[in-house]
């Protein structure tokens, strides 16, 4: 199934690789560099994505702020986010994420496209 998936990672050549393999899965991408970035995204985007792959560590406004704004606002809450992160503290802060799924840097392809290909829940 395709879907328009939302890409949010600050390094261009990972956000790059992420956005080519998707697109070559079938799947509509649209690509923010930060979190402030994302969240004008989500504004503007008809219809939102349906899916977010999220960062937590970036400049201007990172993952967690990111998750906090999305999370809050009730047209955008209920986007599947799937976290990916090379973060050593991630299991602990999985609560404060309420994110779907979590992969861990270096992201496993295989992983990375069965989340993306995974049923909204």
């Amino acid at each position: 199934m395709s879907r328009c998936i939302l890409v949010v990672e600050d390094d261009f050549y990972i956000r790059e690789s992420i956005r080519e393999l998707l697109e070559e899965e079938g799947h509509t991408v649209v690509c923010a560099d930060h979190g402030a970035h994302a969240l004008t995204l989500l504004e503007t985007l008809r219809p939102p994505p349906d899916l977010i792959l999220l960062d937590l560590m970036m400049p201007v406004k990172d993952g967690f702020q990111f998750r906090t704004e999305q999370r809050a606002d009730a047209r955008f809450a209920h986007i599947p986010v799937v976290v990916m992160s090379a973060d050593p503290q991630l299991d602990s802060r999985r609560e404060v994420l309420a994110a779907r799924s979590y992969l861990r840097k270096p992201v496993d392809i295989d992983l990375l496209l069965a989340a993306a290909a995974a049923p909204a829940a």
